[in-house]
């Protein structure tokens, strides 16, 4: 790297300031070196064209994501940019060798992607701590967590084959002044942005498919043996299934991140005040403020800024998810509701229907989960996709007449006639085959939404994304999902019941055990889909550290959950049991653990009711909630640190 000016490229890298949280000024620096390795790139890649050696500082981004960082200006005067007196503008002279711009280039790049990997940062060392209970519960010391290996760090920029707003320009074919109905042609036209073949080439290159299938197909062989041991009766799934269920996992684990605001840039608080919203070159933007100074969320909508942002909420997480989807070659089409929320569909060739997945919660199959768990009042559900859109609201919903009374923004025989208009717009290029296909799939998914059923366990639970606050907004926190672990045909057979949880993939899986051979009977997604109770709980996942951990809420003196398990029906009790149950601690901080007989018994052994109770308090100043953590492991442990087995009699 001779001939350069290294002290200038280390100049705008993060400090120790007291003005800005450490994360703050790394995320302030990973932007404008980002952003500025694009003017580089540019200048490269045309040298001749005088557009590109030109800076102008009126330029929103320019001003206030490249040169707000200390040592920009610097930096710039080194790689060549001169600014005459009362220029508005950085200029490049061709004088300047493209050699000398190329070296900066390689080295801003070379020092980026070592911030992004946090290679020079130095890490202080987690406290650990060990505690042994009687009853063979056991406290596992938990070493300090070494930082996840990163997979590739996100593009500096992604080019399309065709910008945004021409792929999304479709002439109208809706004749009304009804801004609802008008709604539905414009979700339309939005999807078709999928469809970039450049974009889904580089879209299938930032999945790691070959992992995935792996996974995928680990579970298909577990899946198979317990069918042919006949311990399950369920049928056979399909590996594109399985192989769904770890695409949306890894998305929303490792992939993209929830936002509610970005953070100031003095305190790093994320729940600041919003000031206004306003468009800056059509994208919407939330202004928020805080200690005085004001931060900007970019609500982009174009699938080429989301993939290198990978930044939002549930609009975000479902406009990107879905266009991965459809680099994998699903049929795959994206859903808004009108209570604001928005996720994905997915069509499954094995079992012939659309499957519900919501890329932000990270669940798959539980399309009844808004109307039960989250108690929002359903009206208007609608689906798009390159070639169709359906009024899906029947499949998030059970109550189908109640919901006919509710719904006024149209007529419902006009919203029919609408999709009709919008399917024949949508299908114009489509092959004779196709539109059949389209056609029975259609009328297979309306004879589908004449049937009401009851929700399922998963279905009742309440919102997990978002921060609290951001819950409590939209009134869908709550504190209990009851569920009980009572033993099935299997485990009395076999005279036994174990559990495990891994907070990684936020799984619960319950097993036989024989000898060597585990065999997995049934999973529970998310932490709160098992537990019996909790009061101020929440899974942390710090994105930054590559870990995860259940945590009492943040402003919270304690926090509680509690599993049960009931053989009272069975005529069976507890012969023997052993618990591994890993906790972390710090500073003050107490976590508190018991397995208790609640069936009047002086001890498990010999119980029939039982249950397993945690309490977290403690802790001092801010980030006291931090410091009681449940099963904390990095977000790619195949361990699970939390594991009851329990022999039976």
């Amino acid at each position: 790297m001779g001939d350069i000016n290294l002290e200038c490229v280390r100049l705008i890298e993060p400090k120790a300031r007291q003005s800005l949280t450490p994360i703050v000024l790394k995320d302030a620096y990973l932007e404008a070196v980002r952003i500025l390795l694009v003017l580089l790139e540019n200048v490269l890649s045309h040298p001749n064209n005088p557009k590109f050696r030109t800076i102008r500082l009126e330029n929103k981004a320019i001003k206030e994501k490249l040169l707000s960082v200390h040592g920009c200006e610097k930096l710039l005067v080194a790689i060549g940019f001169t600014q005459a007196s009362g220029s508005a503008a950085y200029t490049l002279s061709s004088k300047v060798p493209l050699e000398q711009v190329q070296k900066y280039r390689d080295a801003l790049s070379e020092r980026r992607t070592a911030w992004l990997t946090d290679s020079l940062l130095e890490r202080k060392p987690f406290p650990t701590i060990k505690r042994s209970c009687p009853n063979r519960l056991i406290l596992k010391l938990i070493d300090p967590p070494a930082k996840a290996a990163s997979g590739p760090p996100p593009p500096l920029f992604i080019k399309p084959l065709v910008e945004y707003h021409q792929r999304i320009a479709f002439p109208r074919v809706l004749r009304t002044s009804n801004h609802f109905v008008q709604s539905l042609e414009l979700y339309s036209d939005a999807v078709m942005q999928y469809e970039d073949p450049l974009l889904l080439r580089t879209g299938l290159t930032l999945i790691p498919v070959e992992e995935l299938t792996l996974k995928a197909s680990g579970k298909l062989a577990v899946i198979r043996k317990s069918i042919q041991s006949g311990d399950s009766l369920e049928s056979e799934p399909c590996i594109r299934d399985l192989l769904l269920v770890e695409l949306v996992n890894w998305f929303n684990t490792q992939f993209f991140e929830w936002v509610n605001n970005m953070p100031c840039r003095v305190c790093g608080n994320e729940e600041c005040s919003l000031r206004r919203t306003q468009r800056e070159d059509d994208v919407q933007v939330e202004v928020t403020v805080c200690c005085g100074q004001e931060s900007k969320f970019y609500r982009y909508n174009d699938i080429s800024q989301l993939l290198v942002s990978r930044k939002g909420r549930c609009g975000e997480f479902a406009n990107c998810f879905t266009f991965l989807c459809r680099c994998l070659q699903y049929d795959a089409r994206i859903v808004h509701s009108y209570f604001d929320h928005v996720w994905t569909e997915v069509y499954s060739e094995t079992q012939k229907r659309w499957l519900h997945v919501d890329p932000s919660e990270n669940v798959v199959d539980s399309p009844l989960m808004y109307q039960h768990g989250w108690k929002r009042n359903i009206d208007y559900v609608l689906a798009y996709s390159r070639d169709d859109v359906q009024d899906v609201t029947w499949r998030y919903t059970n109550n189908h007449r109640q919901i006919l009374l509710i719904r006024r923004m149209c007529r419902e025989d006009e919203l029919v006639s609408t999709l009709r208009e919008i399917r024949i717009k949508r299908r114009l290029t489509s092959s004779i085959e196709r539109k059949l296909l389209l056609g029975q799939r259609n009328m297979c998914e309306v004879i589908e939404f004449t049937i009401e059923r009851a929700p399922t366990e998963n279905e009742l639970k309440g919102r997990s994304s978002g921060s609290l606050s951001w819950r409590q907004s939209r009134g869908e926190h709550t504190f209990n999902n009851i569920f009980v672990f009572v033993p099935n045909e299997t485990e009395l057979q076999k005279r036994q019941l174990n559990l495990r949880y891994s907070c990684a993939s936020d799984t619960y899986e319950r097993y036989i055990k024989d000898d060597s051979c585990l065999t997995v009977l049934d999973t529970y997604k998310t932490w709160q889909s098992a537990q019996f109770s909790s009061k101020n709980i929440f899974r942390k996942v710090e994105r930054d550290w590559k870990i995860t951990y259940l945590a009492r809420l943040e402003d919270t003196d304690f926090g509680k959950i509690v599993w049960k398990f009931d053989f009272s029906k069975f005529n069976v009790r507890v012969k023997s049991f052993s618990l591994v149950f890993d906790t972390k601690t710090f500073g003050e901080g107490k976590v508190d653990v018991t397995i208790e007989a609640i069936d009047g018994n002086a001890s498990v052994e010999n119980a029939s009711v039982f249950q397993i109770v945690a309490t977290l308090a403690g802790g001092r100043g801010d980030v006291a909630w931090q410091h009681t953590q449940l099963f904390r492991q990095k977000l790619n442990s195949l361990d699970f640190p939390f594991e009851l087995q329990v022999e039976l009699h």
